[in-house]
């Protein structure tokens, strides 16, 4: 439905006190390569000599003291303000840094880990001779993947596949598998092209074909648990997040999630699971009517109170009929803070399990078949997974075939790849879909859809009377654009997209730049990155555009009160493309505020269409609204924001249409159909109504 965050890596791969020791140890052979040489020129002044004593003194004190002291620490910092380009105070503060509780001392040691490599930063540079600058690399590479600093992480993690070649890893002779999945999955988070987009696309699809090309091979997790970090998962730590595919538009994104899939299947067997009872179900022939509930199970690692996913599937999953349906919720949590949503408590008969990760599935990619033989042992009818390209945890879960029916649905509208045996069914909506002959393309499951006549979800309200956010239950009615230190002068209009700055592929930026450059009294606002770099590149991005950066305002992000207060205070807000918003959608429509949106061909581009086309608006406010083309889109937001009398028509419009939107029970009964549907069987009073029916 939404596309939320994803949840954090849990797999940090931030090296601890401890893990480095052998490293640290055999890195000190690069002491004599580093400083004989200063040595012998500093014994010519007498000044140099002095700076080179002090310079041995704070490396006897660096060495002799345990790794990440205080002594140590301040070892390493005197030998570098003494000598900026020395390569060993690089390498042993860097990874000293590293094992800090403290995220600026951690970036600040892979910042000196980094400069090792550059002949303008150290003298002499790391010697790629040495085993452990394959470590270094591979290490640096997966810290910028996960700060999802693409250019970095790429480069460095293709240094680390090269160096794994030159050391004759035994694994795989075209170097090392974990290395090659991490290319073979690393997606551009904030390309700065068009072209770069598609580039990101074209190497990870080059370096998986590579890789499936060659039978035999799996991952050896005692491997992967040698490098810093890998041991907490060695699945998340080689198998990177495909969360962000959703955004890539151009892209075949079936294809690239099947091999993502193919990738995983065939790195750790051990997930490729058929669970005993499903085998049995698949032998039988015929299979009789059953006198019990059908058993469905919910899983998800976003069943958390307030999470999107959770908002938008409460309503639905609620109100199934507790006559038909036997629940059981699952909640995998991937935090130290657990907390289910509230809606698993509403009906006394559902069950709700919390798992979590364990000391014993440390070092172990396929861990979460231990979650699956528990799994297997409810003998469930039916799986519903909605966060399956959020979840490390879930998408390993629904590599196994736990139930006779699996099926998928857009807690982030993705295909997940995974082969139609094994998950069987994507639920999504006809009214945000192309015909679905088109849209099948778009996802390895069979695709079902809820009718493009009723709702989706059965949605509850965000918003409290007294203008309350029901999120967080604070006010927002007296909040002004001034708080937001933005122009309150009402002649200043504002054009609002408070989506997270991924959705913002660059096709979006030029349709900012023509807005500003055809409305003069017009603002952008948008919210800013969370990463300096990525940051940096989206202003790169929108002056290559055009874009007058005076009148575009970054806002951080904000909480959900003062979110609903800038909607209110925008003159028009943006749907963003091609990723459009879809709980953001809903708030806005909710407000009673004009949405501009320019529908793309996957699903995640078209929730703001299936809303404005299903609530009841005029056929003026809807052309006013949807645009067809990227030049309209512009035309449409300029006008709306000159033409007070159109804006006005089409609030109000929209303020009287809004209600359509919630507790609609048609959402709940075509769920319920599609349910009864594919499940593997059948009350027995349900197929005798069936039969009841087929005979009239």
């Amino acid at each position: 439905m939404a596309n939320p965050a994803p949840p954090p890596d849990r797999s940090s791969f931030i090296c601890r006190r401890g893990c480095i020791l052998t490293l640290l140890l055999c890195i000190t052979t690069f002491v004599s390569l580093c400083h004989g040489s200063v040595a012998a020129d500093n014994q010519a002044d007498e000044q140099q000599h002095e700076i080179f004593q002090q310079m041995q003194t704070a490396i006897t004190q660096a060495r002799s003291n345990p790794s990440g002291s205080r002594e140590s620490l301040s070892g390493w910092k005197q030998v570098l303000s003494l000598d900026p380009t020395n390569l060993e105070a690089h390498i042993m503060l860097g990874w000293e840094l590293m094992q800090s509780d403290s995220s600026s001392a951690q970036e600040m040691g892979m910042q000196l880990l980094e400069k090792s490599f550059y002949p303008s930063k150290v003298s002499p540079t790391i010697d790629f001779n040495f085993p452990q600058t394959y470590m270094i690399a591979a290490t640096i590479g997966r810290d910028r993947s996960q700060k999802k600093e693409y250019r970095k992480a790429r480069k460095f993690t293709k240094i680390a596949l090269e160096l794994s070649k030159r050391h004759g890893n035994p694994h795989y002779k075209n170097g090392d598998v974990c290395v090659q999945m991490q290319l073979g999955t690393m997606l551009n988070y904030f390309p700065g092209s068009t072209d770069a987009a598609d580039a990101a696309i074209s190497s990870l699809t080059a370096y998986t074909d590579r890789l499936l090309e060659v039978p035999g091979w799996s991952i050896d997790d005692a491997e992967v648990s040698k490098m810093p970090g890998g041991a907490n998962d060695p699945y998340v730590h080689c198998s990177l997040s495909m969360f962000y595919l959703s955004f890539y538009y151009r892209a075949d994104v079936a294809a690239v999630a099947s091999r993502h899939y193919e990738l995983a299947r065939r790195a750790w067997p051990a997930l490729n699971t058929t669970a005993e009872f499903v085998k049995r179900y698949d032998e039988q022939e015929d299979h009789p009517c059953v006198d019990r509930k059908i058993r469905l199970a919910v899983v998800a690692a976003t069943l958390s109170e307030g999470h999107s996913n959770s908002e938008s599937f409460r309503g639905i999953l609620s109100h199934l009929d507790r006559n038909i349906f036997e629940v059981t919720y699952i909640y995998l949590v991937e935090s130290s803070m657990p907390n289910v949503a509230k809606f698993t408590k509403i009906h006394s008969s559902d069950r709700t399990f919390i798992w979590q990760k364990k000391e014993q599935d440390l070092s172990n990619g396929a861990w979460t078949t231990r979650l699956g033989k528990t799994i297997e042992e409810m003998e469930m009818d039916i799986i519903f997974y909605f966060d399956l390209t959020m979840s490390g945890v879930a998408r390993r879960l629904g590599m196994q075939r736990l139930a006779p029916v699996q099926l998928n649905s857009p807690g982030h509208p993705i295909t997940s790849g995974h082969d139609r045996s094994i998950i069987n069914y994507y639920v999504s909506w006809a009214a945000s879909e192309l015909p679905l002959e088109q849209a099948q393309t778009h996802y390895t499951e069979e695709l079902k859809l809820v009718p493009a006549d009723t709702f989706f979800q059965y949605y509850e309200k965000r918003i409290l009377p007294g203008n309350l956010s029901r999120m967080d239950g604070q006010a927002f009615g007296h909040l002004r654009r001034s708080d937001f230190g933005l122009p309150e002068d009402e002649d200043t209009h504002i054009f609002l997209c408070m989506q997270q700055p991924f959705k913002f592929h660059p096709e979006f930026d030029p349709l900012i730049c023509g807005i500003l450059e055809n409305d003069p009294n017009g603002i952008v606002v948008l919210r800013s990155e969370d990463s300096p770099a990525n940051q940096a590149v989206f202003k790169k991005r929108l002056e290559r555009a055009g874009c007058n950066l005076d009148r575009v305002h970054f806002l951080d992000q904000q909480p959900h009160h003062r979110l609903l207060a800038l909607y209110h205070e925008a003159t028009v807000v943006l749907d963003s493309y091609p990723a459009g918003g879809d709980t953001t959608t809903r708030e806005v429509l909710e407000l009673g505020k004009p949405l501009v949106t320019l529908p793309t061909r996957l699903l995640g581009g078209r929730w703001t269409l299936g809303y404005l086309n299903n609530i009841g608006l005029n056929e003026s406010t809807k052309k006013a609204l949807i645009a067809s083309t990227p030049e309209e889109y512009v035309n449409l937001a300029v006008r709306l924001a000159t033409d007070t009398s159109l804006r006005e028509s089409v609030e109000a419009d929209i303020e009287q249409c809004a209600p359509n939107l919630f507790h609609r029970d048609e959402a709940v009964e075509a769920w319920q159909t599609i349910l009864l549907e594919i499940s593997p069987v059948q009350q027995c009073q349900q197929q005798a109504a069936l039969d009841r029916k087929e005979e009239l």
